[in-house]
Order: structure tokens, then sequence, then C-alpha cells
């Protein structure tokens, strides 16, 4: 073991492995949001982070592997934000179906609002994964495969316990809900000046309460 190996190993022996993670993580997240993945160098997340390349390569394998890794903490810290906005929504109560489509509106214009560097850094890698050779094309689909799965399975739960109407295909409608939110998330990153926040979340709130059983209101 040289000493540098020895000097890395003290050093996360000193923080804690989550630490460790957790720092390499974000100094990646914060190179992606500025640079790209493309451009992403292990040299630069050492830099940032504070740690040695074999600290990294010990934690994360290659590149792609934190990049990877990067996706599923992302998606781990949007389920946790979700869950609390549901909570904010529904305090005490059980959360109906109408509930959790509503926090999801809340959570997800929340972070377009406020862009988050982990945030950014996932649309930038989604962004990325539209390239046949992308890397990280498998972890962001099945990490969309994973929300839309879970926005179809809240929609035909109302369907069948009557609160929601409307819908034909739960599965489509999760396809085209996705599409909405990641759509105007990229185009909010990219164009914010350009984006009228408050007029495309009243259209999609207005689009969320027709589906319920109880709205009585005009198209």
């Amino acid at each position: 073991m040289t000493r540098v190996d020895r000097a890395a190993e003290g050093r996360i022996q000193e923080d804690g492995e989550g630490v460790v993670e957790a720092r390499i993580l974000d100094a990646a997240a914060h190179l992606i949001a500025e640079e790209g993945f493309g451009r992403l160098k292990i040299g630069g997340v050492c830099a940032r982070s504070g740690y040695a390349r074999s600290v990294v390569f010990q934690h994360f394998g290659d590149k792609d592997g934190l990049g990877q890794r990067l996706v599923e903490h992302a998606v781990e810290e949007f389920t946790d934000a979700y869950s609390e906005a549901v909570a904010a929504r529904t305090g005490s109560a059980n959360a109906t179906p109408m509930d959790m489509l509503r926090a999801l509106l809340d959570i997800i214009f929340e972070l377009i609002r406020t862009m988050p560097t982990l945030n950014h850094a996932f649309l930038a890698l989604w962004g990325d994964a539209a390239a046949e050779s992308s890397a990280l094309r498998g972890a962001l689909t099945e990490a969309d495969r994973r929300f839309r799965f879970a926005i179809a399975q809240t929609v035909a739960s109302g369907v069948a316990d009557g609160s929601i109407t409307g819908v034909r295909d739960p599965d489509s409608y999760a396809s085209a809900m996705l599409a909405q939110l990641r759509g105007i998330s990229m185009q909010a990153l990219i164009d914010p000046d350009g984006v009228d926040l408050r007029g495309l979340r009243a259209e999609l709130e207005r689009g969320v309460d027709r589906l319920s059983a109880n709205f009585r209101g005009t198209l």
C-alpha cells in the first residue's frame, strides 16, 4: 500500500463511508451541471471532493459507475422529497390518488423553481442519454420506467376507487404526464426567461383537477 493509499484509507475511516460517497456525488453533480457528463473527469471530481482517485474508484468503479450511482441518488432524493410533499398536502390524513397527483406537481415545480444542483445534473444526464452510445441510458431508462409506473399506479388506484374519472389508459396518462413535466423542466433550465412557470403550473393543475370525480367546472 502506497503512502497515498494509506492516507486515502485514513480519510475514509475518519469521514465515514456515507460522508465519502455523499461528497463525491455532490462534487460530480456540480461538475456535470456545469460541464455535462461528457466532459466530466475523475481528476476534477477528486479535486472538488478532496478525495484521491483510489477512493473514487473504490466506491464507484469508474466514471460510468459514478454516473449511474448519481442517477440512483437523484431518484432516492426525489422520492424522499415527494413523500414530504404528499405529507405537506395531507398532514396526518391518508393521501388520496388526487392528493398524490397534486403533490407531484408541488414537488416538480418546486424543483424547477429552485433548480438544486442534483436536479440540474439529473436533467443534464437525461439529455446525455439521448445519444445511442450513452453509458447511462440504461440507468435513466429504468428510472423513468419506475417513475411512469408510480404515476400509473396512482391513477389506476383512483380509477378503481372512483375518485378519478376520464382516464382510459393509466399507463399512457403516466407517459404523457412525465413528458410534460420533464419537458417543462428542460425548458426552464435552458430558457428560464422564456417559460411562464406560473401559467404552466396553472394549466397542469386544471388538467389534474378535471380528473376528479368531484370536478364540476368547465373545460
